[in-house]
């Protein structure tokens, strides 16, 4: 009888000895799996009823859902261009200009509206991102308006 309760104890170990090794095995290969970050599906349209005229409303259309987006108006301070620009002297210093965080991973944005206070052209920049604990991919989408008095 006792022997017969051995043998039970030392399959029951044995068992124990074959899964954990094949559990750890598996949890290797798929921490080894690299995950890719899907591009952002988005594009951006100006409204057919804009009227582009200081201090009115331009509306932008957006399809797509990224996961963010980003905003440069391209009026002064806000051009995607100079996003990374440092340029100090002993007597200047200009910043880099910044964009308006406009959408993150927590909600979904079909419009945006911004009011231009002054006539001119403008280069407006919408980038869009999708990131992830993997990496990230972005999308940068230019549209050139000119804004009447």
């Amino acid at each position: 009888m006792k022997s017969l309760m051995i043998k039970k104890i030392e399959k029951t170990q044995m068992k124990k000895i074959v899964y954990i090794p094949l559990f750890l095995l598996v949890i290797i290969i798929n921490a080894c799996n690299k995950k890719e970050v899907a591009a952002p599906d988005f594009s951006v349209t100006l409204d057919p009823a804009n009227t582009y005229k200081a201090g009115e409303n331009v509306k932008f259309i957006f399809s797509g859902n990224p996961n963010n987006i980003t905003f440069w108006s391209g009026e002064t301070g806000k051009q995607y261009e100079f996003r990374d620009r440092v340029n100090e002297t002993a007597t200047t210093s200009v910043r880099t200009d910044i964009g308006v965080p406009l959408k993150n991973m927590s909600t979904r944005m079909d419009s945006y509206s911004y009011i231009y206070t002054a006539a001119g052209t403008y280069k407006v920049t919408f980038v869009a991102s999708n990131t992830t604990v993997y990496g990230s991919k972005t999308d940068v989408k230019e549209l050139e308006i000119t804004i009447e008095p």
